[in-house]
């Protein structure tokens, strides 16, 4: 049919992104992390201007003006090249009255390649949140995940977005050490809240902070290590344990802050939400509940991407 829309299957997208129109401006993903599964059956590529044009005119043929947010897929879209994403911004905006936003994943490192001025223009025509994975801020931990990124890397690529006025939602991931080591764990942690303060603005801008829980899917490098006994996945006292210690070293010098926090994803054992940090005892309690209550926990056979 003339008026399908095109997808590369299977599709990734932010949970908060369910009711969004997706729209498929890359394919894959330009980093092969060891724990993740987005580019093990696709090429990378960046699609045409043209083909993503006769997209979005087909959303609007199927769907009217009834279209309130656009996220544009793959795993790192932001990696477009600036005029190009500028280009498919613009025209989405130019077909959907309603629209208010436009997102994408983003790498830090694709967020440092961009100049401020790019990132400002893509702000104002109307990308307005990047979804970054930090997955940690331990250095050591990134390196051994082969994540192509630092935690200097995550601060400033933060930082660039706040000040280009495009929200950021960051991923971190509970688990990614595993359980062969237990003070890689607790870095993970500290290190990871360390990073979380550091980029916490000094105004009250809304901005996200998130926990997955490690899975660990067939074919990727993780799975290759857990077959071979190289790694070993953490049961889920010990992710509440590291969930714990990362809650219990947030600490904002702007207690005016509004880091929306959410631990509720299908891979978490325990959901949790709350404003890093006013709800931080608040969220300790919940934890603490869900490490003496294990019958409140998520069955294993629940969790999944």
């Amino acid at each position: 049919m003339s008026n399908q829309i095109y997808y590369c299957k299977p599709v990734f997208r932010p949970p908060s992104e369910a009711r969004s129109l997706l729209i498929q401006l890359t394919e894959g993903c330009t980093y092969q992390c060891d724990f993740c599964m987005s580019n093990l059956r696709k090429e990378f590529r960046i699609r045409s201007v043209d083909a993503v044009k006769k997209d979005l005119d087909n959303a609007r043929k199927i769907y009217g003006m009834n279209v309130n947010r656009i996220f544009f897929l793959d795993g790192n879209a932001m990696v477009t090249p600036t005029n190009k994403l500028l280009e498919v911004t613009n025209y989405a905006f130019e077909l959907f009255p309603n629209l208010e936003r436009c997102g994408v994943y983003a790498h830090s490192k694709d967020i440092l390649k961009k100049s401020d001025e790019q990132l400002a223009k893509l702000s104002k025509a109307g990308l307005k949140i990047a979804y970054v994975g930090f997955e940690s801020g331990y250095d050591a931990l990134l390196n051994a995940v082969n994540k192509h990124a630092t935690k200097q890397d995550h601060i400033e690529a933060s930082k660039k977005l706040m000040n280009a006025n495009i929200t950021l939602s960051a991923t971190l991931i509970n688990g990614l050490g595993g359980a062969n080591n237990p003070e890689i764990s607790e870095k993970h942690a500290i290190e990871s809240a360390d990073l979380v303060n550091t980029i916490c603005p000094d105004d009250e801008r809304l901005w996200y902070v998130a926990f997955l829980t490690l899975m660990v899917p067939p074919g990727t490098e993780v799975f290759k290590k857990k077959v071979t006994g190289r790694f070993q996945e953490m049961n889920s006292t010990q992710i509440l344990q590291e969930l714990k210690i990362f809650i219990s070293n947030i600490g904002f010098k702007n207690k005016n802050a509004n880091c929306i926090f959410r631990s509720n994803h299908a891979s978490n054992y325990l959901p949790l939400k709350g404003i890093l940090e006013r709800d931080k005892k608040k969220i300790l309690n919940v934890i603490d509940y869900g490490l003496s209550h294990q019958e409140s926990l998520r069955p294993e056979f629940y969790r999944a991407l």
